[in-house]
């Protein structure tokens, strides 16, 4: 099995950083490419190891058989040369060395016209909500989680305990919060720069803290009576928007060697610029568990709830709001779902159905 080859990992983030990459030309890495490397004296077994994404410890030291997945040379790191490491990685099952390729295409593929400052991340969370006005709170109200611990994304990187602690601190003593842009007001796109609209906040952030789960995140959308303010409050109430997603800069982290390890372990979140919704998400894990809108104020809504919050079908949620809990047939193929929906939240409202 081959190991994720750090140095070679760290180098080419460092050749892409510094816009050291050809895009363009096909790949091929042969004995005189890798002599080259070797130097005239054929001994530079550093730079020959840093052109290289993984190590066989099982190979002796300073030898060729140690190295494997070139994806670079002359300096450069080739777009072709990624993908061919990537695409050998996945049919060899070294999964740590497939997640370095992705990360490095990604880094590649990023707009040079970006906005975005360089090494800022982006995390995606998928989230879900409901609509629950009321108690003072004003439509366009939510809360939920922005990151999750101990979750790995569909990026590899996995979120510690603790890494939100000092940037949160940080906002509170500037008196800021992360902005809240849609879709980060374009700063991720891989294909065009940001329109100054873009860059304009959506809602603003009310208040954000570590729990025991993760980043919880309160907020409120803004310019409702607009009519992007409208169309963006009906995405969410109809599901569509239910994603949302943080930028950030990493500080102190661990990356993973092995094929089962995360690409990174994130010990600390250096900064946190944007944290808003996206339309697609990478980490499925995050929730936001509230959303204020008109409320439960017919028996419309409160069927839209028994959906939303208990995963009932419609024709479930429409006998319940009717005639109770106790209209279900027991005899239901889906009485397994609906007995872990009530478990899992809806007990309460279930015993008050069934007095």
């Amino acid at each position: 099995m081959t190991d994720l080859n750090l140095a070679g990992e760290s180098h080419a983030h460092s050749l892409i950083a510094a816009g050291k990459i050809d895009k363009s030309s096909p790949w091929s890495f042969d004995a005189s490419d890798g002599n080259a490397l070797l130097g005239s004296k054929g001994e530079d077994w550093d730079t020959y190891s840093k052109f290289h994404l993984g190590i066989d410890r099982s190979a002796a030291e300073k030898t060729k058989g140690r190295f494997k997945y070139p994806y670079g040379k002359g300096g450069k790191v080739y777009r072709a040369g990624v993908i061919a490491a990537k695409q050998r990685a996945a049919q060899q099952s070294d999964g740590a060395v497939e997640k370095a390729a992705a990360s490095l295409l990604d880094a590649i593929d990023k707009d040079r016209k970006s906005l975005a400052r360089p090494g800022l991340d982006f995390n995606f969370s998928r989230f879900e909500y409901k609509f629950t006005e009321g108690d003072g709170k004003p439509a366009g109200t939510f809360e939920g989680y922005g990151s999750v611990f101990n979750n790995e994304d569909d990026k590899g990187d996995l979120i510690k305990p603790g890494a939100f602690t000092g940037v949160l601190a940080d906002h509170k003593n500037a008196g800021t919060m992360p902005k809240m842009l849609l879709n980060h007001g374009g700063l991720a796109s891989f294909f065009a720069a940001p329109a100054p609209e873009d860059l304009l906040p959506v809602g603003k952030w009310n208040g954000m803290s570590e729990d025991t789960r993760g980043l919880e995140c309160k907020g409120q959308l803004i310019n409702l009576d607009t009519e992007s303010g409208k169309r963006l409050y009906g995405a969410m109430k109809e599901g569509q928007l239910d994603s949302l997603s943080m930028a950030y800069l990493v500080g102190r982290h661990v990356r993973g060697t092995k094929d089962n390890e995360p690409r990174r372990i994130i010990e600390t979140i250096k900064e946190l610029p944007e944290v808003g919704p996206v339309t697609f998400p990478a980490n499925t894990s995050a929730r936001i568990h509230s959303l204020s809108s008109s409320g439960i104020g017919t028996i419309r809504e409160f069927e839209a709830f028994l959906r939303d919050a208990g995963g009932f079908s419609r024709a479930q949620a429409a006998a319940i709001a009717e005639r109770g809990y106790k209209a279900l047939d027991p005899r239901d193929e889906d009485d397994d779902i609906i007995r872990q929906a009530i478990a899992g939240g809806l007990a309460p409202l279930a015993d008050a159905f069934r007095r």
